[in-house]
């Protein structure tokens, strides 16, 4: 039981610093974005924080112990900004 237990707290220890390195890359990803005179790299810069945003938020939901989403509620597709393809 207690080897469960310390695997629960390694794995919530990881998502959790996951998601904080997420976090990290959504920041920058803003401030390149304000900083680049290339309009299609600043963009391209915002596009990329969003996704860091988005994986940060479905990290959180991982190690805070509800559900995460499915493909069509936000998984790997709206984590990336892409379509589902049918």
């Amino acid at each position: 039981m207690q080897k469960e237990r310390e695997t629960t707290t390694c794995k919530e220890a990881f998502l959790k610093r996951l998601s904080e390195l997420e976090d990290l890359g959504e920041k920058k990803m803003k401030i390149y974005s304000r900083l680049l005179m290339d309009t299609a790299l600043a963009e391209d810069m915002q596009r990329l924080a969003t996704r860091h945003e988005n994986r940060k938020e479905c990290l959180i939901k991982l190690w805070s112990g509800k559900p995460s989403k499915t493909k069509n509620e936000g998984g790997r597709y709206a984590m990336n900004d892409e379509e589902e393809e049918k």
